[in-house]
């Protein structure tokens, strides 16, 4: 069914899910306060499993590795050295490989900044957040802005040319004027890209489960996406280009490892609660219990949940493919669409033209020959358009 996919090379998705501590809008697979036997414990488990994906004899090619989390810059250097040695001995990562480790401030070194570039980490990503301390303290984070504007310097000085900066906005108690300082001193360092996320309240967070009882407010829908535009533009005056709905990166500097996600490519993926893609396969979830992952490599088991594969239907990749698509500025390439699936866009959703056509009146929606994507206003509506192929 898919053709003319395999050319792009996969990317690498490895997951440490150990944080100094849990932050109160944080959903991700993370637990704070381990212990340095059971970050050892897992580091042996991954290592095992990244491993084993040379079982054939035949290395798989990647040119992105990316080592998200949690806080992956919480493990000792030697537990990060010890992962990418087994991600070369699993993978065939080419020498022009995008190598990403995330690090929040209070758990980055400058020994341990150097050590990470003498390993090839190439590309750095830290979870700034905001630069007001009150907001920081609220969210649960642990760090100042002090703690991340030299972190961030201490970076440069370790040879990383490379940077991005997570920020939210949309944060209860934070005004415009608190979100344009945080973007305004950020750009003044001037990263290679900027991240900037609204807060979204996620079931078993303790902001959502303060939000429910009534003991926190989330800023009005207007002023929120006011945050986002004005944001925009100010990334845009600073010289970045808005290329996905919630990144901006200065020419040349997108993020490799992500554009894979959303450009319908594949990925394999390591770590407790991880999921590879892989088009004639589909979906492999591993389990996220974290105990279980590790005792299942240590017995020389799958750490798969359920054993297996997951495979999708036809329809269901075609309606993510067009669903990731769209969270970029270039939007869904028709041509592409078709020489992937073998299939006319407009004979899959030809019920969806007239839809479209309306969206487009709206200024919501580019319709091109070739081309569909979302205009700036219609970012703001972003789920309801994307949920008409899923």
């Amino acid at each position: 069914m898919i053709i003319n996919r395999k050319q792009a090379k996969a990317g690498l998705y490895i997951h440490i899910p150990f944080c100094l501590k849990k932050c109160r809008y944080c959903d991700f697979l993370s637990f704070e306060g381990s212990s340095r036997e059971l970050q050892e414990a897992y580091t042996d488990a991954l290592v095992k499993e990244l491993v084993c994906y040379s079982g054939n004899g035949k290395r798989p090619a990647v040119d992105t590795v990316f080592i998200g989390g949690g806080t992956p810059s919480i493990l000792a250097t030697g537990e990060i050295g010890r992962i990418l040695a087994a991600a070369e001995r699993g993978f065939y990562i080419s020498g022009e490989a995008e190598i990403t480790i995330e690090a929040n401030p209070k758990t980055l070194t400058e020994d341990k900044l150097s050590a990470y570039r003498a390993m090839g980490i190439n590309r750095l990503s830290i979870g700034a957040q905001s630069m007001d301390n009150d907001l920081l303290s609220f969210m649960g984070r642990v760090h100042s802005s002090r703690d991340f504007a030299e972190n961030f310097q201490a970076a440069r000085d370790a040879g990383f040319d490379n940077i991005n900066v997570d920020l939210m906005f949309g944060i209860p108690g934070q005004s415009w004027e608190l979100w344009e300082d945080s973007l305004s001193r950020v750009l003044k360092l001037s990263p290679e890209h900027i991240s900037f996320y609204s807060l979204q309240l996620e079931e078993g967070t303790e902001f959502c489960q303060m939000y429910k009882a009534g003991q926190m407010d989330l800023p009005p829908q207007e002023e929120e996406r006011e945050m986002y535009h004005r944001g925009i533009d100010m990334l845009k005056r600073a010289g970045y280009c808005h290329y996905e709905i919630s990144n901006s990166a200065k020419p040349g500097f997108e993020c490799r490892h992500n554009l894979k996600y959303w450009n319908f490519d594949e990925y394999f993926a390591a770590g407790a609660g991880a999921h590879s893609f892989c088009y004639d396969r589909g979906r492999r979830f591993n389990t996220a219990d974290l105990n279980q992952y590790i005792k299942r490599l240590q017995e020389g088991m799958d750490p798969v949940e359920g054993g297996g594969y997951e495979e999708e239907s036809a329809a269901g990749y075609m309606g993510e493919y067009v669903f990731t698509a769209l969270r970029t500025r270039a939007g869904v390439d028709t041509e592409d669409f078709e020489d992937t699936f073998g299939v006319d866009f407009c004979k899959v959703y030809g019920d969806k033209i007239e839809k479209l056509l309306q969206y487009r009146e709206k200024g919501l929606l580019i319709l091109e020959e070739k081309r569909i994507a979302l205009t700036e206003r219609g970012i703001d509506v972003s789920n309801g358009i994307m949920a008409e192929f899923v």
